[in-house]
């Protein structure tokens, strides 16, 4: 009797498993979503929120997600080695930090990508000869472009007066990637590369004189505290490029069904986010100033701008014949 209990008890548990299959709940794709920095962020408030509900509604809920942010699973400068492992399957990510592996994304950081956050709204979504480069590459590597944005020319967070390239001689500057740094060192500052979370630290104990990085985590990190100044170069010292990428085996293990709704809900909100970005860039310089802080804004057109531009002139030079044909008339147009 105690065996045929046992035998009957198995059989339930069966039972009710293939009853769990069949309403989709075994069935459901788990996705893991990494960010990092501040958790304020527009990059992440205004994407990561719209991206989850997009995919459990689009997926009748046959895709459930789990947000770490903050660094918690996966740091800025670690995305290019997590997300080909398979150690989150998307993450936000810098494009230049996979610069190691794909040479051609530093382009992205010289003078030579002077364009608006307007013109990336527009000109960067899915399917963009841009995008669609970057694409091919990234897989190549094992991951995969999901969304690709703008959040606005770096700001410089600074200790000391700064108001042209001369000022910059000698400087200890915290830059975020290889490209950032060639840029800071043609200036005549020395680079130090510093993950996002010990920028404040740094700026604190002098560490780095300075720090260059996005507005939106500058302020959003409350950088203006321990520092005198933000400098807003205004697109002159390049721009920064950031990215949702997804491990690639990950996305091809998806039904198609699915596929397509993971690449429509990152469209619809990278352009909900970059859309957040530009308008909330005015009210972001205006926390700094209510804050007492100095907010230096450099026009384009002015002697000031000239003056970086001048300094610039060899390494946007160099950017021609350091990058591929291809990506250098991508970007240019010539």
């Amino acid at each position: 009797m105690r065996h045929v209990g046992i035998r009957a008890a198995l059989a339930a548990i069966v039972v009710g498993a293939m009853a769990l299959g069949a309403t989709g709940v075994e069935a459901a794709e788990r996705l893991s979503i990494s960010t990092w920095g501040s958790p304020k962020h527009y990059q992440v408030t205004e994407f990561v929120p719209r991206f989850v509900d997009l995919l459990e509604e689009k997926s009748d809920g046959e895709i459930r997600t789990r947000v770490f942010s903050g660094g918690e699973m996966v740091q800025q400068q670690f995305v290019a080695s997590a997300v080909p492992q398979g150690t989150v399957d998307i993450s936000l990510t810098t494009l230049d930090n996979w610069s190691g592996l794909i040479a051609d994304v530093g382009i992205l950081t010289t003078p030579l990508w002077d364009k608006s956050m307007e013109w990336t709204r527009d000109n960067l979504k899915q399917g963009s000869p841009i995008f669609q480069y970057y694409d091919e590459k990234l897989r190549e590597e094992g991951a995969m472009l999901l969304a690709l944005f703008d959040i606005g020319p770096p700001v410089m967070s600074v200790n000391f007066a700064l108001d042209g390239p001369e000022d910059l001689e000698g400087k200890a500057i915290r830059v975020y990637s290889k490209g950032s740094g060639e840029v800071m060192q043609a200036l005549g500052a020395s680079p130090t590369i510093m993950g996002v979370g010990d920028v404040y630290s740094g700026l604190q104990r002098g560490t780095v004189d300075g720090a260059m990085g996005g507005l939106g985590g500058a302020v959003g990190l409350k950088h203006y505290e321990v520092t005198d100044e933000m400098f807003v170069p205004n697109g002159v010292l390049g721009t920064l490029i950031h990215a949702y990428v997804m491990n690639l085996e990950k996305f091809e293990a998806l039904a198609p069904e699915l596929q397509d709704v993971v690449l429509e809900s990152a469209a619809e909100a990278r352009d909900a986010m970059q859309q957040a970005a530009i308008d909330q860039l005015d009210g972001l310089l205006d926390e700094v100033r209510a804050a007492g802080k100095e907010v230096n804004v450099v026009e384009p057109g002015s002697e000031q701008w000239n003056a970086f531009q001048e300094e610039l002139a060899p390494l946007a030079e160099a950017a021609r014949s350091t990058y591929s044909p291809q990506i250098v008339e991508l970007v240019t147009g010539e």
